[in-house]
């Protein structure tokens, strides 16, 4: 029997996602000032509210994960960027979600896991069909709509 062909692409954050971001913020922070509360308790909220969705935005912005080569053996190899610097490493695909156009890879490596959110924008069509095929075909624990091939 033949084994899967490797997957390999690069990572980038998706515009899409980062757009999300900014309308959940900017809706949380409307339903904070529309809200009866007194102005130091909607200030204080919305400050936090702000700060946390800064924080979201900066860490979607600088991926630890810059690219990914899932092998036909199912071991992972990834390109990490940390403090600076990017360096080559073995890890594993611990999970999988494909919920229509959305799929959610969580991967693990001995330093540390990341999730990684491919959206039509940050993935390319070819790609993302044979990430898809090979998640349905199972290897690892996936959650595949039937829609959603």
């Amino acid at each position: 029997m033949r084994s899967a062909p490797t997957i390999a692409f690069e990572y980038h954050p998706s515009r899409t996602l980062a757009a999300m971001i900014v309308v959940l913020i900017m809706l949380a922070v409307a339903s904070i000032a529309t809200s009866g509360m007194s102005w130091v308790w909607k200030s204080l909220l919305m400050i936090a509210c702000l700060a946390y969705g800064a924080v979201a935005l900066w860490r979607h912005a600088r991926p630890w994960i810059r690219a990914l080569a899932w092998q036909g053996d199912g071991d992972v190899s990834l390109t990490l960027a940390e403090r600076g610097a990017t360096e080559t490493g073995q890890g594993s695909l611990a999970d999988a979600r494909v919920l229509g156009p959305l799929i959610m890879l969580s991967l693990r490596w001995p330093k540390g896991r990341a999730t990684l959110w491919l959206l039509p924008d940050n993935l390319g069509a070819d790609t993302r069909r044979r990430l898809r095929v090979r998640l349905a075909m199972g290897g690892i624990r996936a959650s595949v709509n039937a829609d959603s091939l």
